[in-house]
């Protein structure tokens, strides 16, 4: 694919800013009450829709051939990119404009139901749901996920009968990915001095494997409204394709308020601020973590599968108990009869509640005169106005059986207190 973002020479687009790059805080809502966002309340595109269209839209990044040929590593790369493959044409569309209103109407209305895979039906002899659902400009549609593949530009429709795309439909377990990543992932990572990134060396992921890049794309869509809303959103380029397939020209929609987003291509200026290449004198290279010049390392064919333990036992050594020096424990007498089964832990005092803390008996002293005193001013108020008394409140129940259960105790309280008066 040229370099031009549209076919034809007589189409001009506006080149204007690209997205943000850094994460910031959500963006104002801007699309408020566009037609092409206004989904039916209380559904769960409306509900997405509503977030979506208060976060970034980044703009996304294609491959700079020259510079891949500038740094020698135009032979290794189109190894596993060929020319007119789907894997090129993932990249080689990644360099098409972006569309903020048809990004985030497609995203909050894309839905995937991958083939195989059993679905809830509503009720008995309801339709099955279509595979792959979305609403772009204002148009509900629906199809498989091969016409999917065929309409995002990953796939052209006489490759949807070969292994390009049917072997890759088979979902690798994650034994296998684990082990795949622990062959091609080095163990270390290293900062930059003045890189504000954290790189992860990785070997060389030259495994030429068939992969499912329409399904990974459908998936990425239908969780794109899982999110955070400080986020980015991106795909917006193979949005664009899609509806281009459609026979739709976003760039003449008069209902696209926003700007187009315009990509970039990773060439030499974004390589050198990475850091990640360093010049030799054969040239600028990639470099290792140690500073020297990168070179291939031929990866094993075939890899072990990486199991995750079954149980914690199996990773976390079991260590024997420590040796009883004391003996065997002295059996204890049972508790006398009455006394509390719990321990005294939570109030002080010979049994739990028989006594307050100091400080909290004093707060509740102090409480209690206050109280006193404002129904004594109160009562004094009343009686200077000429009020009648204000009655007393019903006493609960709980207080009332509190009572009659201790009078007894108070009556013989006061008994004792004026014998010895007496």
């Amino acid at each position: 694919m040229e370099d031009d973002l549209m076919p034809g020479d007589d189409i001009h687009i506006e080149l204007v800013q690209q997205g943000p790059r850094r994460r910031q805080r959500p963006p104002v809502d801007t699309l408020q009450g566009h037609p092409y966002l206004e989904f039916p309340d209380g559904t769960d595109a409306a509900r997405h829709c509503q977030k979506l269209r208060r976060m970034h839209v980044g703009s996304h990044a294609s491959i700079d051939w020259d510079a891949m040929e500038e740094i020698a590593e135009t032979p290794r790369v189109r190894r596993f990119i060929p020319i007119d493959s789907p894997w090129h044409r993932l990249f080689d569309l990644a360099h098409t404009p972006t569309y903020r209103e048809l990004l985030v109407e497609f995203i909050s209305s894309f839905t995937f139901h991958p083939p195989g895979e059993p679905v809830p039906i509503p009720y008995p002899g309801a339709p099955h749901p279509p595979e792959v659902s979305f609403r772009l400009a204002g148009v509900q549609r629906s199809m498989t996920l091969a016409e999917f593949a065929v309409r995002c530009g990953l796939y052209m429709q006489e490759e949807i009968e070969t292994e390009i795309y049917t072997v890759g439909l088979v979902v690798v377990e994650k034994p296998t990915l684990v082990g795949f990543w622990q062959v091609i992932a080095g163990e270390n990572h290293w900062e930059h001095e003045k890189s504000k990134g954290r790189v992860s060396f990785v070997r060389d992921p030259l495994y030429r494997r068939p992969c499912a890049l329409a399904h990974g794309l459908a998936q990425y869509f239908a969780s794109g409204h899982h999110r955070q809303e400080r986020g980015f959103l991106y795909g917006g380029a193979y949005v664009t394709v899609i509806a281009r397939s459609f026979g739709l020209v976003p760039h003449q929609d008069p209902h696209l308020r926003t700007p187009a987003i315009m990509p970039t291509r990773m060439g030499m200026q974004s390589l050198w601020g990475m850091r990640v290449i360093k010049r030799f004198p054969v040239g600028p290279r990639f470099k290792n973590p140690n500073g020297g010049v990168w070179t291939e390392q031929p990866l094993p064919e075939h890899f072990e599968d990486v199991y995750p333990p079954a149980d914690p036992a199996d990773v976390v050594p079991v260590e024997d108990p420590p040796e009883d020096l004391d003996g065997p424990a002295v059996p204890q007498p049972p508790p006398p009869a009455g006394a509390p089964q719990f321990p005294r832990h939570v109030i002080r005092g010979h049994a739990p509640g028989a006594a307050l803390h100091p400080d909290v008996r004093a707060e509740l002293d102090r409480l209690n005169d206050l109280v006193g005193w404002l129904v004594r001013a109160e009562q004094d108020r009343r009686e200077r106005e000429g009020l009648p008394p204000i009655p007393l409140p019903p006493v609960r129940a709980p207080h009332q059986q509190h009572q009659q259960q201790h009078q007894p105790q108070q009556q013989q309280l006061q008994d004792s207190d004026s014998d010895l008066d007496a």
